[in-house]
């Protein structure tokens, strides 16, 4: 099996494929897809369908009775006469175990992952050999469909996450605060001062919470102007430690005191932020687009929606995430894969809308949105759809860069440590910025 190229020039030849996307992604107020990627159409397979075949997949959980992906793949066998077999690994079991499926001849002929195509992309088929990849959303292709190490589609996207930010509606009515809209969001000053607001007026316990991860945290990071890393030639410079970066992190520290649920962000505590907001503690929080549904049924006792990401000093920012279907060049049945991936992607889309309206998420798809029943919901998925346009260039570099590879849970101790006032903001980023350069080979920008 290749091996998966971790050298830097490797991850600049991934950052270079990013300039298409504004610094700071779109700034427009519609709520529809990013723009159409420039990729070629397939030349698709014109041999006739398959029947009687056995189509193996990996999935990272046995899927129940409302998995959309299982859904999909059972009416696809019950309509073309074939059959699903369905390999359960779970998503830290993929990471050793595809290596040795490889050696043994044993892979899979459809894989459900969130990294496997990007990890080895020698492996998977070229999915632009397969599909029109222009009906796809950018972002989702270049963040969940792209090789690490080249342009190359080797996954056509399925899921599609991005972060946003839910508030109380009660709580805002009681305090007199109107909801920012896509035309004229907030600031970030502005939602620590509103806030602070609610706690005053509306009687809620904290103005804000945040999930206790470092990729929410950064979403601030990146309004700001900030980043893990630069492009350097052929490889990267940190700059995890600039003034903007340190200005952030300081904010940030000064709302744990004032609006914030200090204890979870500064490791007193394993608390939940997205209970406090379900039991109606926190009245904004900064979470996923993964807890729509979830709240939809158990928030019974407020009335919630959703707001847009706030501008920072430099512009708006969300994360993107999701997973793919990718198909190992190696497998026995990669036609009978291609085959199911045309079935659910088809010309008319009618598949994929039936997956979607089951998954109830947002779209991988440029024509084709998820509908839900109330207008509330509608309203509410236009701009959780809308955030997937604020992903920035400088989140993309870093995610070429893999940083993660050398460090990753010392960040977000770092950050714990500022919060919890044992370090200054600026000694935490100085301390984990010298460990990442010192275990990449990168060298330091400040």
């Amino acid at each position: 099996m290749k091996k998966l190229i971790k050298n830097t020039m490797a991850g600049v030849m991934a950052a270079a494929m990013l300039t298409s996307l504004a610094a700071c992604g779109s700034s427009g107020s519609g709520s529809g897809s990013a723009s159409t990627t420039s990729t070629g159409t397939a030349e698709t397979s014109e041999s006739a369908p398959i029947t009687g075949g056995t189509l193996k997949v990996t999935l990272s959980e046995e899927p129940g009775e409302g998995d959309a992906l299982g859904n999909a793949l059972d009416t696809w066998a019950a309509e073309t006469g074939n059959t699903v077999e369905k390999i359960i690994i779970s998503h830290d079991d993929m990471r050793t175990k595809f290596p040795s499926m490889a050696k043994n001849k044993d892979l899979p002929d459809l894989c459900a992952t969130t990294f496997l195509h990007q990890l080895y992309p020698d492996e998977f088929v070229d999915m632009s050999t397969v599909l029109d990849l222009s009906m796809f959303n950018e972002n989702a292709l270049k963040l969940v469909g792209k090789s690490y190490t080249s342009d190359t589609i080797t996954g056509v996207p399925e899921q599609y996450t991005t972060t946003c930010i839910f508030y109380n509606k009660d709580a805002f009515e009681a305090a007199g605060i109107e909801a920012p809209t896509i035309e004229d969001p907030w600031t970030w000053d502005e939602l620590y001062e509103n806030a602070a607001i609610l706690q005053e007026k509306a009687g809620v316990k904290y103005g804000f919470a945040a999930d206790v991860s470092r990729a929410r945290y950064d979403i601030l990071m990146y309004a700001n102007g900030g980043s893990i890393v630069e492009a350097d030639g052929d490889t990267f410079k940190v700059t995890l430690n600039s003034p903007q970066n340190v200005s952030t992190l300081e904010r940030f520290v000064q709302a744990n005191n004032e609006v914030m649920p200090k204890a979870i962000w500064a490791g007193g505590t394993t608390d939940n932020p997205v209970e406090y907001f379900k039991n109606g503690d926190a009245a904004i929080l900064l979470s996923g687009s993964w807890n729509y549904n979830t709240f939809s049924s158990e928030i019974t006792s407020f009335d919630f929606g959703v707001i847009p990401s706030p501008m920072g000093s430099t512009c708006q920012s969300a994360i993107i995430g999701g997973s793919a279907l990718a198909i190992p060049k190696d497998a026995e049945n990669v036609e009978l894969a291609e085959q199911f991936i045309q079935w659910l992607y088809g010309d008319d889309h009618s598949n994929y809308q039936d997956y979607l309206q089951l998954h109830k998420g947002l779209s991988v798809m440029n024509d084709v949105s998820y509908q839900p029943e109330t207008d509330k919901a509608k309203e509410d998925f236009a701009i959780m759809q809308n955030e997937t346009n604020y992903v920035t260039d400088t989140f993309m570099t870093d995610e070429a860069s893999s940083w993660r590879t050398y460090k990753d849970a010392e960040y977000r101790d770092a950050l714990e440590r500022a919060v919890a006032g044992e370090v200054t903001a600026q000694e935490a980023l100085d301390t984990f910025a010298a460990e990442l350069a010192e275990a990449s080979g990168w060298e330091m920008a400040y």
